[in-house]
């Protein structure tokens, strides 16, 4: 072929000299001096043999003098790499930094990429990241940066296709990245072209990978369900277990143990957790100052354990000897932490605090608990402080305070001489040593009748409870037998346990000991006979308890002209049936039906009815007068100091 029908096969490889009076002359840069590729068919992604752009193939612009032709046809070309591996073992096996796949990868890469004659100048590496996803670190970066610098970037280069996706729409997007960018995908293991067979090989081994990836799921998902149907566990043990290996006549058996350091605490977090008293913080709080701490992975250091990550735990049937897969619970073979019905207590409580927990700080145990004998308001705590600097606490009405109850006139109290009326007010409740005797004679009867009849509901209750397990195990074997779907399996589940949870509760009542529930019945007939001592007793948490026990609310009356200090609490219901009226620490002018001391039928009854047991209040009129307030403002001339008798 001489040159001239060279250039009219390819019009592309001439030009017209601008010095050459219109005749065609032979572009110096033939076919075969453009690149790897010879075929002439456009190409997709960069093709050598067609000229895209002059910086991708190193073709002459239109008007190009020969030599810089030539020095462009010859330029080195740019690459970039990209390296991964699935797990985080293979980027680290042998103790190496990067394990020994990226390695090779690197080197099979850049032996390709002189082939091409191209140098790489910039590498990108997954390790441990699967190619399922495109969301990967490396990979991301690899993109922003094509994008960026893809002017500049003749081949990408990878060891195999699967490296860089294992399903086909990842590899779809990504190719078609490159194909805007005009940059070239090369496969260091596979022969890969922008040719009609080259894609079509491309899209085979694509498709191939994704085959791989999805069936190798299934394999592995197969093996996990076979492995909690024989109760082993998935996956890293939550804390307070640890993952142990150990190699019986040269099989290795995975299991999972106790952990010395952490099983102890996690079992008392549950049965604490499960009385109620604790909130998520301060439990966290608690646990860290007993030394519990996360188990420390490669990546992520040990650490105290937050609120949220508590949450996790106790939610966690795990630690009730059950493992949950696809949301199904199946019978594992690790030793439980947690009982039943320890953990099902935990989950109610949680429950109840689903809107959020909080600790309530009171200045005083009295706060909330006392109320304006005035004008009905709450009373709240301010302190004062003398010249000398003693500080003195006091009561003041919030209406009053805020302006509400423009008629209140509730002076300054003290608090001290509060606290002692409400003493004498739980002085006066009591019950006569006759009515003692008699209700606990009744109380004895009736145990007497619950021991008798125990026996036989806990026998029914527990046929009841091995029914549940039978239909248990008979719908775990059919779902082994693939009768049923996991889907079935699991709504199957919920309801049975749901059904034995309330079985266990009751079976749980009935075998508590009655001989301690007698006793207790004793002890708080022994509180009833002796109230007044037993509150004086109490610290102050115990007391500001035994008041909203007792108490719908206390109302204060401050000292006036004529009236003493005066504490009347009207009763919490059901006690407003057993007492006739409010109790009174003194004798004084009770308000009128209606009034701010004695609530309507809105506020619940509060001032008791006629007609109940026989039990009494005792209202003392011959009780000494104690000083008051003195002054007629809290702040007066003299000071924050009390006047002195």
């Amino acid at each position: 072929m001489t040159h001239l029908e060279h250039s009219d096969a390819h019009p592309e490889c001439s030009s017209v000299h601008p010095q050459s009076g219109g005749q065609p002359v032979e572009n110096p840069v033939g076919p075969a001096q453009k690149g790897l590729d010879s075929l002439p068919e456009r190409r997709v992604n960069g093709d050598m043999a067609y000229v895209t752009s002059p910086r991708a193939q190193g073709s002459p612009e239109v008007g190009m003098d020969p030599m810089s032709a030539i020095a462009q046809a010859f330029a080195p070309k740019r690459a970039v790499t990209y390296l991964r591996v699935s797990t985080k073992e293979q980027a680290t096996r042998g103790g190496r930094d990067e394990g020994f796949s990226i390695p090779a990868q690197r080197d099979a890469n850049k032996k390709k990429a002189q082939s091409l004659g191209a140098f790489i100048v910039k590498e990108f590496i997954d390790p441990g990241e699967s190619g399922t996803s495109i969301n990967r670190p490396g990979l991301k970066e690899m993109i922003a940066y094509l994008k960026e610098e893809g002017d500049t970037i003749d081949y990408l280069v990878v060891h195999k296709v699967d490296r860089l996706a294992r399903n086909r729409a990842d590899d779809v997007y990504i190719n078609s990245i490159l194909d805007e960018l005009n940059i070239r995908l090369v496969s260091t293991s596979e022969n890969i072209d922008q040719s009609p067979s080259g894609l079509l090989v491309h899209g085979i081994m694509s498709s191939i990978a994704e085959f791989y990836s999805k069936n190798l799921s299934n394999e592995v998902k197969k093996g996990m369900a076979q492995k909690v149907r024989g109760g082993g566990a998935v996956g890293r043990a939550p804390i307070g277990y640890l993952n142990a290996r150990e190699v019986v006549n040269g099989q290795e058996n995975r299991a999972v143990v106790l952990d010395p350091e952490r099983s102890s605490l996690i079992h008392w977090c549950f049965e604490a957790y499960a009385t109620g008293n604790w909130t998520l913080a301060g439990m966290a709080e608690e646990l860290t100052a007993r030394g519990l701490r996360t188990v420390a992975t490669a990546r992520v250091p040990s650490k105290p354990i937050s609120p949220q990550y508590l949450h996790k735990v106790l939610i966690n049937e795990f630690y009730m000897g059950k493992v949950k897969y696809r949301g199904a619970l199946y019978n594992g073979q690790h030793t439980p932490l947690v009982k039943p019905e320890v953990f099902d207590q935990v989950q109610v409580i949680l429950k109840l605090h689903a809107n959020g927990e909080r600790t309530r700080v009171h200045p005083h145990y009295l706060k909330s608990q006392v109320f304006c004998g005035i004008c009905g308001e709450r009373l709240i705590v301010t302190h004062a402080t003398s010249r000398s600097g003693d500080v003195y606490p006091y009561f003041l009405c919030a209406g009053r305070h805020a302006k509400r109850s423009r008629t209140c006139n509730f002076r300054a109290t003290l608090i001290d001489q509060v606290e002692e009326e409400i003493c004498k007010v739980f002085d006066q409740i009591t019950i006569s040593a006759e009515a003692r005797a008699r209700y606990e004679q009744l109380a004895d009867e009736q145990f007497l009748k619950l021991k008798s009849s125990q026996q036989q509901e806990l026998d029914d209750y527990t046929r009841t409870r091995e029914a549940i397990e039978r239909k248990r195990h008979k719908l775990l074997e059919a779902h082994y037998a693939d009768a049923i779907s996991i889907d079935i399996l699991r709504q199957e589940q919920t309801k049975l346990d749901h059904e034995l949870q309330q079985v266990d509760r009751r079976i749980g009542a009935l075998q508590q000991d009655l001989a301690e529930q007698q006793r207790t019945v004793h002890q708080a007939l022994d509180f009833a006979q002796y109230c007044g001592a037993a509150y004086r007793a109490a610290d102050e948490q115990m007391k500001r308890l035994l008041i909203q026990l007792f108490f719908d609310r206390l109302y204060i009356f401050p000292e006036d002209n004529d009236q003493p200090l005066t504490v009347i609490g009207h009763f919490e219901k059901p006690l407003d049936w057993v007492y006739a009226s409010p109790v009174t620490s003194r004798a004084r002018h009770l308000p009128e039906q209606g009034s701010a001391a004695t609530p309507d039928n809105e506020k619940g009854e509060l001032t008791g009815k006629s007609g109940q047991l026989a039990c009494s209040v005792t209202t003392t009129a011959s009780v000494l007068h104690v000083e008051g307030l003195n002054t007629a403002y809290l702040v007066g001339l003299t000071g924050f100091e009390p006047a002195t008798p």
